[in-house]
C-alpha cells in the first residue's frame, strides 16, 4: 500500500478517538500552508442572512442551467430538484442575455450548469462561443459544470479562458449505475479531468461524501484521482436527502465521515485549498460538519452557520468574507 493509500485509509476507517492527532496534524498543515486565513464563501445562489454577512442579491453570482429543468439521467438523489432555483437559458441567446443581466446589476460571475445528457456530460458544446464572448465582453468570473468532459468541450472551455470547472469525481461502478443511471466506469472522471488540464483549464473537482445512499463507497477512490491531478483546490460536500426523490429517506452520512473525507483530502494533499461545499444537510448536522470541518484544517466554507463563523474566530482564524462561489477560493487566499 502505497502512503496516500494508506493515510486515505487511516482517515477512513480509523475508529472515531483515534482521530485526534490527524486533525491536529491537518489543522497544522493548513496553517502552516494558508497562515491563518479561512474563507467564508456567500454567492447569491441562495439567499443568505447571518449576524455577521447579509447575501441578499441574487445576481451577484448565480446558477444557470442550459437545460432548464430538464435532466436525461433522473439521478435518484436529485431527480432534477437542483435545476428548478437556477436560471433557465435553453438556447445560447437566453444564456447571452442572462449573463447581460447579471453583468448591468453589478454581479460578479454565474455558475454555468444545467442537467445531464444520457452520456453524463452537462450539454455545453454549443453554448461555448456564448461563453467566450461573456469572458470577452462582460469581465464576469465564470465557472462551469461539466459533468463528464469530452474532447470538444475541453478545447471549447480552454479556448474560452473559463475560470473554473467543476465536476463531481465518483469513484464507484456501482453507485454510476444505481444512482446516476449511468452506465459508466470511475475511470472516466480520471479521463475527463486529465482532458481539461491539458487544455488549460482550470479544474474544481467535488467529492459527494454518502452519495451510495448515505454510505461512504467511492470516497476513497475519488480521493486518489483527483490526487493524481493539478488542481488549486478540492471541494467536499455531502449527499441531502431532497423531498420527492427516491433517496428521502436515505439518512446522510454523519458529520464525523464528512470530517473523515476532508481529513484525507487535506493530508493527502496538503499544497490545496480543502473546502466544505454549499451542499450538505442543514440544522444541527451543518453545525457539526462546519466545525469539524474548521478542526479539519478546511481553507474554506460556503454558507457557514453563524456557530462555525464564532468558532473560527475563536480558534483564532482571520475570516475571509466573499460573495464568490467557492470554487474560485484557489484564486482569493491568501497562501504562504
Amino acid at each position: 500500500m502505497t502512503e496516500p493509500d494508506s493515510i486515505i485509509e487511516t482517515c477512513l476507517s480509523s475508529p472515531e478517538e483515534e482521530l485526534g492527532i490527524l486533525f491536529e496534524r491537518a489543522y497544522r498543515l493548513s496553517r502552516e500552508r494558508f497562515s491563518d486565513v479561512i474563507a467564508f464563501h456567500m454567492p447569491g445562489m441562495r439567499h443568505y442572512e447571518t449576524e455577521f454577512y447579509s447575501g441578499t442579491d441574487p445576481y451577484r453570482f448565480p446558477s444557470i442551467s442550459v437545460s432548464g429543468s430538464r435532466c436525461a439521467l433522473d439521478c435518484e438523489h436529485c431527480k432534477g430538484h437542483l435545476l428548478e432555483s437556477m436560471i433557465p437559458a435553453r438556447t445560447p441567446e437566453q444564456l447571452w442575455d442572462a449573463c447581460v443581466e447579471v453583468s448591468r446589476r453589478g454581479g460578479k460571475g454565474v455558475l454555468v450548469s444545467g442537467g445531464s445528457t444520457p452520456q453524463g456530460n452537462t450539454p455545453l458544446a454549443r453554448y461555448l462561443p456564448v461563453i467566450k464572448r461573456v469572458k470577452e465582453e462582460l469581465d464576469l468570473d465564470i465557472v462551469v459544470h461539466t459533468g463528464v468532459v469530452y474532447p470538444e468541450v475541453a478545447r471549447g472551455l480552454g479556448e474560452a479562458r473559463v475560470d473554473g470547472a467543476m465536476l463531481d469525481v465518483i469513484g464507484d461502478r456501482d453507485t454510476l449505475r444505481s444512482v446516476y443511471h449511468l452506465d459508466m466506469e470511475p475511470d472516466a472522471f480520471d479521463r475527463s479531468m486529465t482532458l481539461l488540464e491539458d487544455n488549460g483549464v482550470p479544474i474544481v473537482p467535488h467529492i459527494v461524501v454518502g452519495l451510495h445512499y448515505g454510505k461512504i463507497r467511492g470516497e476513497k477512490n475519488a480521493i486518489k484521482m483527483i490526487a493524481r491531478h493539478r488542481s488549486e483546490s478540492v471541494v467536499v460536500v455531502a449527499f441531502m436527502p431532497l423531498d420527492d426523490t427516491p433517496m428521502q429517506s436515505v439518512t446522510p452520512s454523519s458529520p464525523m465521515d464528512i470530517a473523515r473525507v476532508l481529513l484525507a483530502c487535506r493530508l493527502v494533499m496538503p499544497e490545496r485549498a480543502v473546502v466544505l461545499g454549499c451542499a450538505r444537510p442543514q440544522g444541527g448536522h451543518r453545525e457539526a460538519t462546519d466545525r469539524l470541518a474548521i478542526d479539519a484544517g478546511v481553507s474554506g466554507i460556503a454558507y457557514p452557520t453563524e456557530d462555525a463563523h464564532q468558532y473560527a474566530l475563536q480558534r483564532g482564524l482571520r475570516v475571509m468574507l466573499s460573495d464568490e462561489c467557492c470554487s474560485l477560493l484557489g484564486k482569493a487566499i491568501e497562501i504562504q
